[in-house]
């Protein structure tokens, strides 16, 4: 009966969340893992040059961001092109981006470390495809230890 003291048909007050905590624990942990996974394999390690006059730019969808490391490798649009396809590549992603829209510009983010020449051929390579203004990343130097912030 619904109304019976019988123990036998007690109802349930309590929930046991100890198997819901154990699930919730080891999925934080995977997405934890993967995370980190996939930040490391996409990241990009370019120590930027230093300059005093920088300033900073907004990013905006008319731009083309080309990236060259101290290894030599080059990015465009933060993806990696094949050596013998880099001047292939970036001429047709420029005219591509030129079709949208004409007031294209280009970034250039260079290694500190990387070959001087490989900055040069890729401004050179902006200019022979028609891009008129392009930029060159830099970061702001940082303080110096033991450099007060006043002076």
């Amino acid at each position: 009966m619904a109304g019976s003291t019988d123990s036998e048909d007690e109802e349930i007050t309590g929930i046991n969340v100890t198997p819901l905590v154990d699930v919730m624990l080891v999925l934080l942990i995977i997405f934890m893992v993967t995370t980190t996974t996939i930040q490391a394999s996409e990241a990009m390690n370019i120590n930027k040059p230093d300059a005093q006059t920088g300033q900073t730019m907004e990013s905006n969808p008319n731009q083309i961001f080309l990236q060259c490391a101290k290894d030599g490798s080059v990015f465009v649009d933060r993806q990696k092109i094949a050596p013998e396809e880099v001047d292939r590549t970036i001429r047709d992603a420029v005219k591509a981006k030129l079709a949208d829209n004409s007031d294209l510009q280009g970034v250039i983010q260079c290694d500190e470390e990387a070959n001087v020449g490989a900055m040069v051929h890729l401004m050179d390579l902006l200019r022979e495809s028609g891009v008129k203004k392009y930029a060159v990343a830099t970061e702001k130097p940082k303080p110096k230890d033991g450099a007060s912030a006043g002076g």
